[in-house]
């Protein structure tokens, strides 16, 4: 029995069973305990006889057990501990280096993904618009090109473009957790990333039916509403989710409308698990000046499709797809009139299958394998077709790729090992490997964990094709590499989390933009090397405490990000994105004065490095200080009121390039759940 973050659905129950079954039922799940009083807690160790529950209360929590003589029920908080079958134990020492479960989301203002994703530490979104239309995500000083995102563990990084990641049927009301991965844990799954990668899983136990919905009124005629519906089937759970969201904009051509629909049907049984998904997205949203402060008048819209089939024991099969579309308007349609020079619209189609499986041998080993197929059908990326596909795209390119992947783990004098490689052949880039290896060490209430790794990133076909009038892409691009190197130290206390993290990450062969100072073309090569030094700092609470005869709720979290890069051009002027964070403080807290009532506030200050051109005049980016304020109220058992604002202090700020961000908003709320 480990302790570790489940990924997992939970299981929650109120009362001991000592049915057979209960173990079994327990395992790869997050189990939670309602209520235990500590005299049936101290009969059962008595009895020496409890069931899996009561184990869990005697490893995690051995001083809430101690007998008492007043048979009065005492709660207690216990940490999550879930129970692991030996040929899983491997991952013992590949915790996230942050997670946000679905209970610690709801107690944070987070309106969308992308303000859930701001609270990891170490994270960088930079949004070109608001309520998730589109942002880049980028860790630890990187590029958005550099990151990696999964969706319940599948890698569905887009290969056209970074700016594309997010584009997933996911509203943050269907979000059972978010994990943030460094480059050492991804390689322990199999993936490859290069300087890290988040994983948000959408896959909720609900009860056997239930039924949610919420609707919000914001600032600038902004709607959205999401509903979601699960139905237990015979031995299947039938998830819907569904999700709308509008504006006319908080400035001109700032207005979106998108939408987002996911299915999904689980079964479990003893022996196996099964998980079937499908999802869609469509979006359209004004792109004020998105790639271009000389063009205001913007337009895209983009439409994903996502499908996997997945089985968890034997050789865990795991098959998933995405299509993805875009259409780009330098000059909106409707809008202003294109000049004579115009060539028309931007069209890509995009595609990626993966087939992936993995073997666990005994219970120190895994091997995998997966097959993966990305390509682009386009009228500006790619090679020239003969004939055009389906009449509109005259340029495609593909690539396809084959991995074997492993890990083997070991304990020696209570440190926990875990070595992890992988190797894969490119049908365009020939052969590569990553690989990684993380010690672990726990002392009483510390962990100490020290990983290094190498990983690489292949090029996007925006890197490899991309033309305009004053950039050349390159075809012959190699992918770009790095070394990781990590050491962290997390101490858990009864009420409390502190967490301290220092890396070092040495990026060659980084595929950037260059040009000569006589030279006014950017060409693409593989040519800077940039290195990332920093650290990440996080700090939980959560407790109860009595005030006014009345027992109230406190949680708070704080992280801190300082980040460091050095790049080196060799005489090139370099267009590689420079302008990161350098500072970053992030500070939630929530505050139940009332059982009905929850007030909640956050507290974020960047400083950022870089500037952005505005007028022909290279601006630096000023600090940004943002706060945010919300309270909720139950007005029914199954129905909330929330009333919250953004940007409370109205400071003017820009996320990415020249692009203003909108100032103090307005949001009322209400949900429902049954």
């Amino acid at each position: 029995m480990h302790k570790t973050f489940s990924m997992r659905a939970s299981l929650r129950f109120r009362r001991y069973c000592r049915a057979a079954y209960a173990a079994f039922s327990s395992m790869h799940r997050e189990v939670t305990i309602g209520r235990v009083a500590t005299y049936i807690a101290d009969r059962s160790q008595r009895k020496q006889c409890a069931p899996a529950a009561a184990v869990l209360l005697l490893l995690s929590a051995p001083t809430a057990l101690s007998a008492q003589s007043d048979p009065a029920p005492e709660e207690r908080t216990l940490p999550a501990v879930e129970i692991i079958l030996a040929a899983d134990s491997q991952h013992a020492v590949n915790h996230p280096a942050a997670s946000l479960p679905a209970s610690a989301l709801r107690l944070t203002s987070s309106r969308s993904v992308g303000d859930a994703l701001r609270l990891l530490p170490g994270l960088d979104l930079r949004t070109r618009g608001v309520d998730d239309v589109q942002a880049d995500l980028s860790m630890r000083g990187g590029t958005f090109d550099q990151m990696v995102v999964l969706m319940d563990g599948l890698n569905l990084t887009d290969a056209q473009t970074g700016h594309h990641a997010l584009d997933l049927p996911i509203d943050l009301a269907m979000v059972s957790r978010i994990d943030l991965l460094t480059p050492a844990q991804l390689l322990a799954r199999g993936i490859v990333g290069f300087c890290g990668g988040v994983d948000i899983a959408v896959s909720p136990d609900e009860p056997s039916r239930s039924l949610a919905a919420s609707f919000s009124l914001s600032s600038f005629a902004t709607a959205h509403a999401a509903l979601r519906a699960s139905q237990q089937v015979g031995k299947w759970h039938l998830t819907a989710a569904t999700a709308y969201n509008r504006s006319d904009g908080y400035r001109t051509n700032t207005d979106y409308r998108f939408g987002s629909l996911l299915l999904q049907a689980r079964r479990r049984s003893v022996a196996d698990e099964w998980l079937l998904q499908l999802g869609g997205q469509a979006k359209g949203f004004g792109s004020y000046a998105f790639y271009s402060t000389s063009y205001p008048d913007q337009y895209e819209a983009t439409r994903t499709l996502t499908a996997s089939a997945s089985e968890t024991h034997h050789f865990s099969p795991r098959l998933s797809m995405r299509l993805h579309t875009d259409r780009f308007e330098l000059f909106r349609e409707g809008r202003v009139e294109a000049p004579a020079w115009y060539g028309g619209h931007n069209h890509h189609l995009g595609d990626l299958a993966a087939l992936r499986t993995r073997l666990v041998c005994g219970d120190r080993a895994s091997l995998g394998f997966e097959l993966r197929q990305e390509g682009i059908a386009s009228n500006v990326l790619g090679d020239s077709l003969a004939t055009a596909f389906l009449g509109r795209y005259p340029k495609a390119t593909s690539r396809s790729a084959a991995s074997l992947f492993g890990n083997y783990a070991f304990s020696l004098r209570r440190t926990h090992f875990q070595l992890s490689a992988l190797g894969t052949y490119s049908s365009r880039f020939g052969t590569d490997y990553a690989a990684a290896a993380t010690a672990t060490r726990q002392l009483k209430v510390f962990t100490f964990t020290l990983s290094a790794s190498r990983t690489y990133r292949l090029p996007t076909f925006t890197d490899l094709y991309y033309q305009s009038v004053n950039q050349q892409a390159n075809p012959d691009l190699q992918p770009e590499h790095s070394w990781n190197f990590e050491l962290s130290s997390q101490c858990n206390l009864q009420h409390a989390m502190l967490k301290i993290m220092a890396y070092r990450r040495l990026g060659r062969d980084i595929i950037d933009w260059v040009r000569t100072p006589q030279e006014e073309l950017w060409h693409a090569t593989n040519h800077t090397r940039v290195n990332a030094t920093g650290l990440d700092f996080t700090a939980q609470t959560s407790f109860r405490f009595s005030l006014a005869a009345r027992k109230q709720q406190l949680t708070a979290g704080f992280s801190y990000s300082l980040c460091h890069l050095s790049q080196q051009a060799e005489g090139y002027i370099s267009g590689s994105a420079l302008d990161y964070l350098r500072h970053r403080l992030v500070a939630h807290l929530a505050l139940s004065p009332t059982p009905r009532l929850t007030l909640k506030a956050d507290l974020a200050y960047r400083i950022r490095e870089g500037y952005y051109v505005e007028d022909g005049v290279a601006v630096p980016y000023a600090n940004a200080l943002l706060c945010g304020m919300e309270a909720s109220y139950r007005l029914h058992r199954c129905l909330s009121l929330s009333l919250a604002v953004s940007n409370l202090l109205d400071t003017p700020y820009r996320d990415h390039g020249g692009i203003p961000m909108p100032g103090r908003t307005f949001t009322i709320g209400l949900s429902s759940e049954l």
